[in-house]
This record gives structure tokens, C-alpha cells and sequence, in this order.
């Protein structure tokens, strides 16, 4: 008798509270952390807006989203995953999308503005994606637009999907974004003690134009624009996810109730 009450319980707990009884989301739960830096937008300062699948303009790239937190230039987020958790799967894990756009229409050059990007198990210690800047010959006075230039970080890939094309955020061949695999941080974070079987923080650490530097020490010079107000954070989609394994643990304890 019990063991039936107590499952009528939580039958009806989960009608109310449906993340108690369905598998997470792919998506940002909650934001934890925003610094922002200046300059920065303070019409889009809004952390509900990361929530949820991204929301491009149109699926051509050729307009950025307006459904983005602005953390402004130099500014930092910090996101968690708390219904679900990221874990390293084949292939890419996770896809970052900021509001970059082919400019004027041309697909060989992007309004970006890169990022950095950590990740955490336990919300205290992070590791980051090895970030490259490619100096093309000559090198580019001003600024360099091109994407191909940029390896590793966030906010260079215009995003091709909102929830209303059809284009799936979770398959980086349609959705856009910028793709990234825990595999290649892996002796990083065996390092520091990151599971990365159980990825529930994710920062994004906005570069300051012309004067932050790469992993090899290179100036990263951002867009041509000359004004810039820092990243904007549309949404991030969790390839490869599952429930946490302490929610796990706990419903079990609750259907094996005797």
C-alpha cells in the first residue's frame, strides 16, 4: 500500500512539476554570474533571454538576434544546466549562439565578436577551449571579419536557427552557431579534476578588442566595426545530455519506496 500511495504521490507532484518527472531540457536553466563589462547595450540585459533554443533574425544569417543578453565588452556570464547535464559524446557536445551576420551579404565576412569559453562540473573550478587567432598574410589593418580566421571561440558563426524555421538547434549542420567538443580539452580538465561526463556550468568571457591575446600570444582583433558593445548571448544547446545522476538517484529512491 504503501509503495502504490506513494507512487500516486509523485504521479501527481510531476503533473505540477513536470521536470521532476521528464528528462531535462537541452537548454540553459539559469543564469548565475553576469559582470558586465562597458561599453555594453543596456536595452538587452535581460539573463531570461539565454533560455531556450536560439532565435535568429532569419535562416540566411544575414540579420543577428534581438532575444540576447549583452554582457558588453570584456564583461563575463556564467550559465548552468541544472535539469540536465552535458557530457562528451562523439562528436560536438555543445553549440554557442551569439548574433554574428554575414556582412552586407557577403558569406566571407561576419560582424563577430569572439569570446572565450570555460566549462565546469562542480561550478568552482573551470577549464577553457584553446582559442586561436589566425593572422592571415599581410595582416588585416583595423580589424579581420573573416570566420575562418578564428578557431575556438564563441560569437563568430552566424546562426541559421529560431523556433520557427524548422532548422534543428541541436544539429550544427543546420542550426549554426559555434560548435565545440569536450574531447579536446580532455587532459585539461583531467587536470583540474572536470568531469566532463557531467558539464552543468558553462562562462563566456567576452574579448577586449585589440588588446586581449590568444593562447599563443597573438592580439585578437575582433571586428572591423569601430563600435562594438561586447557578446550577446542568444542560447546555448546541449548536444549530448542526460538527467543529472543525483536526479536519478533520488526518483528511484522514490518508485522503490516500501
Amino acid at each position: 500500500m504503501k509503495t502504490v500511495a506513494l507512487q500516486f504521490i509523485v504521479l501527481i507532484v510531476a503533473f505540477f512539476h513536470p521536470k521532476l518527472a521528464l528528462a531535462g531540457d537541452p537548454y540553459i536553466d539559469r543564469v548565475v554570474q553576469v559582470e558586465f563589462g562597458s561599453p555594453r547595450d543596456i536595452l538587452f540585459e535581460d539573463p531570461n533571454a539565454v533560455l531556450g533554443p536560439p532565435e535568429a533574425y532569419d535562416d540566411q544569417g544575414l540579420g543577428g538576434s534581438v532575444d540576447v543578453l549583452n554582457i558588453g565588452v570584456g564583461g563575463s556570464v556564467v550559465v548552468e544546466f541544472r535539469d540536465n547535464v552535458i557530457y562528451d559524446g562523439p562528436g560536438v557536445d555543445f553549440t554557442i549562439f551569439e548574433n554574428p551576420f554575414y556582412v552586407g551579404g557577403d558569406f566571407t565576412r561576419v560582424f563577430l565578436e569572439p569570446a572565450f569559453v570555460f566549462v565546469s562540473s562542480d561550478g568552482d573550478e573551470f577549464t577553457s577551449f584553446p582559442a586561436n587567432y589566425i593572422i592571415p598574410d599581410p595582416p588585416l589593418p583595423g580589424g579581420d571579419d573573416d570566420p575562418d580566421h578564428y578557431t575556438g571561440f564563441a560569437g563568430i558563426r552566424p546562426v541559421f536557427s529560431n523556433s520557427s524555421n524548422g532548422n534543428d538547434p541541436l544539429d550544427p549542420s543546420l542550426s549554426g552557431g559555434d560548435a565545440f567538443d569536450l574531447a579536446d580539452i580532455s587532459e585539461a580538465a583531467a587536470r583540474k579534476g572536470i568531469d566532463l561526463q557531467n558539464i552543468r556550468f558553462i562562462k563566456i568571457q567576452d574579448i577586449r578588442r585589440k588588446i586581449d591575446v590568444d593562447q599563443d600570444g597573438e592580439i585578437i582583433p575582433g571586428s572591423t566595426y569601430p563600435t562594438v558593445n561586447g557578446f550577446d548571448l542568444d542560447a546555448i544547446g546541449a548536444i549530448h545530455s542526460r538527467e543529472p545522476e543525483d536526479l536519478l538517484s533520488l526518483r528511484s529512491r522514490w518508485w522503490c519506496y516500501e
